[in-house]
């Protein structure tokens, strides 16, 4: 358990890099948003380029940054049972819910996502408008995220794991509204 307790960690430190570092592009949307949008009206130009990067920085955001997401709890749950639980209750929904769900459709998406991304990479595959960006860098990304994400999830099945074993301390109680 030591080793996998060490993987567990390699992993998060993984994630939390990447998502740290990519929230910076919400900055560089939010700039890159703003001189569009003041070229356009003060000089009548308009970028399809600059349009489209605006969306690709968005999308990178969300997709690399659902790791860090997961791993420190932030995605939504269904509450209704999961705050009555003991801790322990809550520990086995988390590591069942990574094993049966979370990595099997993860691993799905990873599949048919990489033969898109080499699809349209073999194809130089590129926006339909004037000036418009590359799609194949962006559609590479989904296998990226989604293999992330599914490491992540075994990261927290491995911390899960450790807790029934009492080898790390379960979690607080869960703070809602």
């Amino acid at each position: 358990m030591p080793v996998l307790l060490r993987l567990s960690a390699v992993i998060d430190t993984l994630n939390r890099r990447i998502g740290q570092a990519t929230i910076w592009l919400i900055l560089a949307c939010v700039l890159l948003s703003a001189l569009t949008a003041t070229l356009r009206y003060l000089l009548d130009w308009g970028s399809n380029a600059m349009i489209e990067a605006q969306w690709f920085m968005f999308g990178l955001v969300f997709l690399l940054c659902a790791p860090w997401t997961l791993q420190e709890s932030g995605h939504v749950r269904v509450d209704i049972l999961y705050t009555r639980l003991p801790p322990r209750g809550r520990v086995w929904v988390d590591v069942i819910g990574s094993l049966l769900f979370l990595l099997p459709v993860c691993l799905l998406i990873v599949w048919d996502s990489w033969g898109w991304f080499l699809l349209s990479f073999h194809q130089q595959e590129s926006s339909f408008n004037p000036g418009g960006l590359w799609w194949w860098p962006m559609k590479l990304t989904i296998p990226v995220a989604f293999t992330l994400l599914a490491a992540q999830g075994v990261s927290e099945a491995i911390k899960g794991a450790a807790m029934l074993m009492d080898l790390k301390s379960l979690p607080a109680a869960p703070v809602g509204h």
